[in-house]
């Protein structure tokens, strides 16, 4: 069974966090480790669909980023806020925000 597709919104939100950030491709290529023949070939098909990166690969993408896989990978923009938003909270209170959310869930 092959594997399944990334979603067009992994590729926009790459896009819009390596934008955010202020790098090029070919930049973004040589922090995660891609050699310098590929490095904005790569970063370019990734970005559109085109290629997708193996688990790893993507893991690098994010951290590079400064953003959590989650983020990438949220099938909703609505969740990928969320999971950004609690990205930047203290542990303390990520804790304290999953809890409250697991009691609303439970109502």
């Amino acid at each position: 069974m092959a594997p399944p597709k990334l979603s067009s919104t992994f590729t926009k939100r790459l896009k819009e966090a390596r934008l955010a950030l202020g790098i090029s491709q070919r930049e973004l290529g040589r922090r995660i480790g891609l050699s310098e023949d590929v490095v904005s070939s790569r970063v370019t098909r990734y970005e559109l669909g085109t290629s997708e990166p193996d688990f790893a690969t993507a893991g690098r993408l994010a951290k590079e980023l400064g953003v959590p896989l989650a983020y990438l990978l949220a099938d909703s923009d609505i969740l990928a806020d969320i999971i950004l938003s609690a990205a930047n909270m203290p542990a303390a209170e990520q804790r304290k925000l999953a809890a409250e959310l697991r009691a609303k869930v439970r109502k």
